[in-house]
């Protein structure tokens, strides 16, 4: 290898990667007019010969071609006698800057080496063109590489040449010592910091003063082949280091306090980040779940308390629960730990704490959250129980109305139905409907959610099973869902997740009324309505091989494509007063309505998550107002997409003129430019929506 004479890059381009694939292999027995057109067709001066197992054996260049003319050759004439034998290769693995690459190219008697495989067999075809249009590739690639790490690098960095001259001189040595690359570069180092001293040999860790700045000065030779052609030296700001070290005293001194405080406590304390994992547990914690710190560090906390920890990393608010830890009942606070990162704040941990005490106190807490959480449950029970007909599904949609109407009708029928839509469009609610309005709605409705329940359970859960029919099985067996709902409906909700192997039961329930319990050795009968539904595509499983085919065809009996929220506006302000008024049960709240603002904000939302999230945002709203109508602020970020800083009274009337300009906008965009449409959405006259228009300039 040739030493340069400057610095240089280096490269991973092979030959592969260089090569012109787009030539045409010839055979000895073609004549020179396929030849002449072979050449035509790859525009290449040189063309491999192969024989009749594609290996090469030859090439034919131009330049023989026209020998051939001269000694008078018919163009109908073999090419045989004009073949070069055993010509120069290159193997297509070798690097682009590789001796023997280059020097085969070099030595070649054709413009253009054939490129061959392992086997001999022509892959390509590199010239002198093929090789700098790499090469320029490669060095231009490797500059921009190590340019950006040269300038990233926290060292302060001077790069000279064999004789002290400055090549380069990084930003972070540029500040260190007042200096400008372009005004010092080619100049002598000794000439431009004098107070440097430098050594005739490598050098770590030196401390030096170079105008009166301490610094660590590392020297490290640059070599090509074992030969030095140059010197990088590294400077280290000694007063970034201190700064450093005293920064680490001070998070020593915190974290010793911090533990100190952590483990008076009585209670467990356990910390984990955004994603669930544990940071650190305290004494009694470790108490508690018997183990060590050390052990339980980087142990998802999910498997000591709950999946709530990690809800609570992913929307910031607190909540409390019950867990069962070791057999024994404790109630769990998770508080999220909050940082302002540039004026915003985000949840960067939990803190989850293990109420141990016994204490009243604790006793107290204990007594009030479980109060609590039974009055919720009953009341959320009680509002659901006056939510199950074909009344309580809210619509001014000409094409809802019909689907209900329809599913009125059939209802009274056992066939089996289909619910399709998106995720949240009200397909529980529907299910509900159509048993309440059945034949069957005395009997029981038996809800299962096909993709909430592990893949192993799925089949004893919707079928039962016999005592002892496996390991851990209850002694007296148990019956499935489709047992408990006999003589009823089972409402089997994502079933586009079922896995196939459960699929076939599901069919023969559909077929012959009859499944086998697991463990069990006689088939037993059903009377039951399958009401089924999804928010995939079905025919799209089925060819993804996920779905089958027959279950689905006894599926779709009848079919309900539920719309989205999209595409029935005309509901949302209904159907949020309907949320308003239940969560006023519910939270002993009195919200009386929703101002204007609010509901054009609900109106040109596009709802992803559909009623769903329609009435979660009714809820959240709910909370913050307690009494009165429902604004703009207190919509969630999502919903209201146009300021998403919270309001200051100062600048809340400039915040609702912006929000107000910025619906006329989104309603006309909706409308496609139609102003009448526009008005008609926004639910006002075309004589208030014109004024509007003028007041901000959009005429």
């Amino acid at each position: 290898m040739v030493v340069p004479e400057n610095l240089n890059y280096t490269s991973w381009l092979t030959v592969k990667q260089m090569m012109n694939k787009n030539f045409i292999v010839i055979h000895p027995d073609d004549s020179l007019r396929t030849v002449i057109q072979h050449y035509q067709d790859s525009r290449l001066d040189t063309l491999p010969v192969v024989d009749s197992n594609d290996k090469l054996i030859g090439v034919f260049p131009k330049k023989r071609l026209y020998k051939a003319l001269l000694d008078g050759s018919s163009l109908d004439d073999p090419c045989t006698p004009y073949i070069v034998n055993r010509p120069i290769t290159v193997s297509c693995d070798l690097c682009y800057d590789d001796i023997s690459m280059v020097v085969r190219t070099s030595n070649s008697m054709v413009d253009y080496v054939v490129v061959v495989d392992h086997e001999n067999k022509p892959v390509g075809m590199i010239g002198t063109a093929e090789y700098l249009r790499g090469s320029q590739k490669v060095i231009m690639t490797s500059h921009v590489l190590l340019e950006s790490i040269f300038k990233a690098n926290y060292e302060g960095i001077i790069v000279i040449d064999n004789n002290g001259g400055i090549l380069r001189i990084n930003p972070v040595a540029e500040k260190m010592f007042g200096l400008n690359a372009s005004e010092i570069k080619g100049l002598n180092l000794e000439y431009v910091l004098p107070d440097l001293k430098l050594f005739n040999k490598p050098n770590r860790g030196i401390k030096q003063t170079i105008q009166s700045l301490p610094v660590i000065v590392s020297q490290v030779p640059i070599e090509a082949d074992n030969v030095k052609i140059g010197t990088k030296i590294a400077f280290v700001d000694i007063s970034d280091l201190e700064e450093m070290a005293r920064e680490l005293e001070i998070v020593k001194d915190l974290q010793t306090n911090l533990d100190g405080v952590l483990n008076a406590s009585s209670d467990g304390v356990f910390v984990s980040n955004v994603v669930g994992s544990i940071k650190y547990v305290n004494e009694s914690g470790c108490q508690l779940v018997a183990d060590t710190a050390e052990a339980m560090t980087g142990m998802p906390i999910k498997k000591l308390l709950s999946e709530v920890p990690v809800e609570v990393g992913k929307t910031g608010i607190a909540e409390v629960e019950v867990c069962t830890i070791k057999g024994r009942n404790c109630i769990v606070s998770h508080v999220p730990i909050n940082k302002v990162i540039y004026n915003d704040t985000e949840t960067v941990g939990v803190v989850s704490t293990v109420y141990l005490g016994d204490n009243k106190l604790t006793e107290e807490i204990a007594r009030k959250w479980l109060s609590l959480r039974q009055q919720l449950q009953y009341y959320r029970d009680e509002v659901e129980k006056h939510g199950n007909s074909f009344d309580d599904l809210v619509s001014k949609n000409p094409a809802f109305m019909k689907m209900k109407n329809d599913a009125q009708r059939i209802a009274r029928s056992s066939s089996t139905v289909l619910l399709t839509g998106e995720s949240g469009v009200g397909k529980d609610m529907f299910a509900h409907a159509i048993h309440a309005a059945s034949p069957r709605a005395k009997h029981p409705f038996v809800k299962v959610n096909c993709a909430a329940i592990p893949e192993p359970l799925l089949e004893s859960e919707l079928f039962g099973y016999t005592a002892g029919s496996f390991t851990g099985a209850s002694r007296k067996g148990k019956i499935g869902y489709f047992t408990q709902a006999n003589q009823g409906t089972i409402f089997l909700d994502e079933i586009g997740d079922m896995p196939l192997s459960i699929q076939a039961k599901i069919l023969q329930v559909l077929q012959d009324k009859e499944f086998m319990q697991v463990g069990g050795v006689t088939p037993e009968k059903v009377n039951v309505r399958i009401i089924a539904a999804t928010n995939k595509d079905l025919r799209e499983a089925i060819k993804e091989g996920t779905f089958r085919l027959d279950l689905y065809y006894r599926l779709n009996v009848i079919q309900f494509n539920l719309p989205s929220l999209r595409e029935r506006s005309e509901d949302i302000i209904p159907l949020a007063e309907v949320f308003m008024n239940k969560y006023n049960k519910i939270l002993g709240s009195n919200v009386v309505g929703i101002n204007q603002a609010a509901q054009e904000a609900l109106l040109v939302y596009s709802w992803p998550g559909n009623i769903r999230e329609l009435e979660n945002c009714i809820e959240r709203a709910a909370n913050f107002v307690w009494e009165g109508e429902i604004g703009l602020e207190h919509l969630s970020a999502q919903i209201f997409q146009f300021n998403q800083k919270a309001y200051e009274p100062s600048s809340y009337r400039a915040v609702l003129s912006d929000v107000d300009k910025e619906m006329l906008l989104v309603a006309l965009k909706k409308a496609k430019g139609n102003k009448s449409a526009a008005a008609r959405l926004l639910k006002m006259s075309r004589s208030a929506f014109y004024e509007k228009l003028g007041k901000y300039n959009l005429c």
